[in-house]
């Protein structure tokens, strides 16, 4: 069984945007949902604030070339970014359910006066009324 992939976030240099082809590439991918005629805007804004970020799914971080993700929307499409463009990386976890055991599992399945289970002697209407 595989982990499953941590989610990633990239802060990339500006300087990733230069090239034709990486836009296309970034659009035809959907890393972004940006409308086709706020693409300029947005290359303008990475430069002025020194990159961007991209987020997804790690593929792989210990490549020599550079970090591998892909998008959250687009299964099989991985995209690298060369080490010289990446400024920063931060990955998180799915936040894992807790597994009950034991008694902790009993507990969970007894019947509390704010469970909604019907004490005894007490009727539902009465219980719908608050009154025991």
């Amino acid at each position: 069984m595989t982990e499953p992939r941590q989610h990633v976030l990239v802060w990339v240099a500006p300087q990733f945007l230069q090239s034709a082809g990486m836009l296309r590439i970034l659009k035809e991918a959907e890393f972004f949902s940006l409308p086709e005629d706020e693409w300029d805007n947005f290359v303008q804004a990475a430069e002025e604030a020194g990159g961007f970020a991209l987020g997804g799914r790690l593929v792989e971080s210990n490549h020599g070339a550079g970090i591998w993700i892909t998008p959250l929307n687009g299964p099989g499409l991985e995209l690298m970014i060369p080490w010289p463009y990446v400024r920063s990386v931060v990955t998180a976890q799915d936040p894992q359910s807790p597994r009950v055991f034991g008694l902790m599992s009993e507990l969970a399945h007894e019947p509390t006066p704010d469970n909604g289970v019907v004490r005894e002697g007490e009727t539902v209407e009465a219980r719908r009324r608050g009154k025991g």
